[in-house]
């Protein structure tokens, strides 16, 4: 499964919105301080809506933290990288995802996109990310989310929720005016946070020019993972040079080139321990490691425990 430019199925061009649930079980091996992914960071051209149904986990999004509740809603821009880990293992982790295009709120050249939906895109407005119920416009826009919530039917999934991650729900077949109430409440939720936002000067072109650039490297990354990569060479995919760009890709990531890269590949390392029987030292082969021992080494480091550890942990809870 890929984490990059995200090709999963944001609803139809009928009808453009996606609802998504991923399930992500607790793992007691992993360290106290570990800091374990439960969205890897990725970008697509819809907004998205998160709800936090149980949990706790810090979102990033475009180099900010955002520690968040269960209960609590994050709202993630157009084209801009975003992913969630958690730091502590002890809990469930559960969150449904709503990605809509901006052609569900207005065709792009009446009134509503020229007002209301340009100027989010643009960066002269910038929406509060976190929505929580102690503010009272804030718990409107989590109750709207969940009504929607309601119109979807995740049967299929809460029964299997392991067989694969993000799995798009689909609207009730019984519900009479299903695809009314999710335009309408998310149209209002778009009102309500527009009526909320802070109006900004528009991102400057050279900022913008580097995140596209960042999201170029991150792309590059997750499709060569595996490879011997070197710093030039992820920054050639940048079209920046080294020293730069490792300055701007840390400040969208909030981690070092050769960081993220490290830390992708664990996560990937991650999902064969737990899914396929090959060797540690096949996995480590695969996901770019020079070595066994080394990929050991940076796997404890990072997961708090072993490789074979981690293994054992995961085949134990699913026994369970």
């Amino acid at each position: 499964m890929d984490y990059d430019f995200e090709a999963l199925s944001h609803g139809t061009s009928f009808f453009p919105i996606g609802l998504h649930k991923t399930v992500v079980p607790p793992n007691y091996s992993l360290g106290e301080n570990a800091r374990y992914n439960i969205l890897y960071s990725h970008w697509h051209p819809e907004f998205e809506l998160f709800y936090l149904s149980r949990g706790d986990c810090v979102f990033v999004i475009g180099g900010e933290e955002y520690p968040m509740q269960a209960g609590e809603v994050v709202f993630v821009p157009s084209g801009t990288l975003h992913s969630a880990y958690r730091t502590k293992s002890g809990s469930e982790t559960v969150f449904y995802a709503a990605a809509f295009s901006k052609l569900l709120l207005g065709d792009p050249t009446d009134v509503i996109s020229e007002k209301y939906i340009s100027p989010a895109i643009s960066g002269e407005l910038k929406f509060n990310p976190i929505f929580s119920r102690k503010t009272p416009w804030q718990a409107d826009v989590i109750d709207l989310l969940i009504e929607i919530m309601s119109l979807y039917d995740y049967t299929p999934y809460d029964l299997d929720p392991l067989s694969g991650k993000h799995p798009e729900m689909f609207l009730k077949a019984d519900e009479f005016g299903a695809e009314l109430t999710v335009k309408a409440n998310i149209l209002k939720i778009w009102r309500l946070m527009v009526a909320h936002a802070e109006r900004v000067r528009e991102i400057k072109p050279a900022d913008k020019a580097n995140r596209e650039r960042v999201r170029l490297a991150v792309d590059f990354i997750h499709r060569h993972y595996a490879e011997p990569l070197t710093l030039e060479k992820i920054a050639a995919e940048a079209y920046l040079s080294r020293e730069y760009f490792s300055r701007v890709f840390k400040a969208e990531t909030l981690k070092t080139p050769f960081e993220y890269l490290t830390h992708y590949r664990i996560s990937r390392a991650m999902e064969l321990l737990e899914q396929s029987s090959l060797s540690v030292t096949e996995i480590a082969e695969k996901c770019g490691f020079s070595s066994a021992g080394y990929f050991n080494v940076r796997f404890s480091e990072i997961a708090g425990c072993t490789p074979t550890a981690y293994r054992s942990g995961a085949k134990k809870q699913n026994d369970e």
